[in-house]
């Protein structure tokens, strides 16, 4: 599990960072744009070794946790989805992981873990469409 919070569900704890030329002495950040409990991610450890990211964090007892502002619906099935109100983006670049690769598209993923396109802000109430 991945967020920015020390708390014992968490498995790898990740902030911000300053970008471009500020200094981090004199610039602070005032709101984070990673969500306390932001994914897990799930990987098979036997053929053929599968990986998965599900949006959303996970409670002690293992049930979904979202912030009160994260956009949620109802799918079809009738199964409960959402996104995190920061989101989590995925990107896989063209060409693959190779030093000749090329950016690729970014894309959110819900905590049923479907992908969907960027929201219109990331903190939007209304999800991008399935892709």
């Amino acid at each position: 599990q991945v967020g920015r919070s020390t708390e014992s569900p968490i498995d790898f704890v990740v902030t911000d960072t300053i970008s471009g030329n500020q200094n981090s002495d004199e610039t602070q950040i005032t709101q984070s744009t990673i969500s306390r409990f932001a994914c897990r991610i799930v990987c098979d450890r036997n053929p053929p070794y599968t990986a998965r990211i599900f949006a959303a964090g996970f409670d002690s007892s293992k049930n979904i946790f979202l912030g009160e502002k994260a956009a949620k619906w109802k799918n079809p099935d009738g199964h409960m989805d959402g996104l995190t109100t920061n989101g989590v983006l995925v990107m896989h670049p063209k060409g693959g992981f190779t030093e000749e690769s090329k950016p690729g598209v970014w894309r959110e993923i819900s905590v049923c873990g479907d992908v969907y396109t960027l929201r219109e802000t990331r903190s939007a109430q209304h999800r991008g469409k399935l892709v």
